[in-house]
């Protein structure tokens, strides 16, 4: 399967040479990960039940590991084309209000290892 790239620092599209870039495989199940992982619970106005709770489980005064780490794992494994966590770990930078996560994945196109800075 295909999709429009995006570029991995802005996330804007992907452009070279003003064309539009396509990415397939696994480049494509990291960037459906990615994405994901990014987006808000009630964001998208055409399915507010797509996305990741980030308000009422991680901007909270006392959250929950178990439970971001339950709602994250979740998120990974319901991405098409991931069959598998093969490992997990994450991070809360309090000072800088940053959850880390490094993840590796077995998918239809072999395995992915992603690192992701979600912003509070």
């Amino acid at each position: 399967m295909k999709d429009i790239a995006l570029d991995p620092t802005t996330g804007d599209l992907l452009l070279e040479n003003f064309d539009l870039q396509l990415v397939e495989g696994r480049d494509q199940i990291a960037q459906n990960l990615a994405i994901r992982l990014r987006f808000i619970l009630g964001e998208w106005f055409l399915d507010t039940t797509a996305g990741v709770p980030y308000y009422t489980d991680f901007f909270i005064k006392a959250p929950n590991q178990i439970r971001i780490e339950s709602v994250l794992k979740e998120e990974i494994l319901d991405t098409p084309g991931v069959n598998q966590i093969l490992s997990f770990s994450s991070n809360f930078d309090a000072q800088r209000r940053v959850y880390s996560v490094v993840f590796s994945v077995i998918t239809t196109q072999g395995e992915i290892t992603l690192t992701e800075e979600l912003v509070a």
